[in-house]
């Protein structure tokens, strides 16, 4: 009896490469055979010439501003520890109670992150505390 009447179990051989080989290939295969050295050359993609980079590329190269990055000042960084200890709370349980990652919480004491307002808002209302906001950049005029 065969449990699987549908199943075909004859095998099945293939004899060798399925299709034709590309155009050099027969050639390359041929002195292969005959014992000749063969040299194969690889070919990449090109650089398209006739669609260059951005037009204002050069001009952003060229360019040597410094844009300040927002810092926390050490007066929030401290305050928060201090607001945090003082409500017995750990990194992990204050990011539990406004909804973030630990690590997130780590890096606002640390000053790596400058926090947005409304993430210093839940952490307002989770420490109990007001704390100080970070300055806010100023604008920069373009003829500077």
């Amino acid at each position: 009896k065969n449990m699987m009447p549908h199943q075909d179990w004859n095998r099945v051989t293939f004899a060798g490469p399925v299709g034709k080989p590309k155009k050099g290939e027969r050639a390359a295969q041929e002195a292969q055979r005959k014992g000749q050295e063969v040299e194969t050359i690889r070919r990449s993609a090109g650089v398209n010439a006739a669609r260059p980079g951005p037009a204002n590329m050069r001009r952003l190269a060229e360019a040597t501003d410094v844009v300040p990055v927002a810092q926390l000042t050490h007066e929030f960084r401290s305050a928060m520890q201090k607001a945090r200890s003082a409500a017995g709370l750990s990194q992990a349980d204050l990011a539990r109670r406004i909804n973030e990652k630990q690590s997130v919480i780590n890096d606002y004491e640390s000053g790596r992150a400058v926090p947005n307002p409304n993430i210093i808002v839940k952490l307002d209302r989770a420490l109990g505390v007001r704390l100080p906001r970070p300055p806010k950049p100023k604008k920069r005029n373009e003829d500077d």
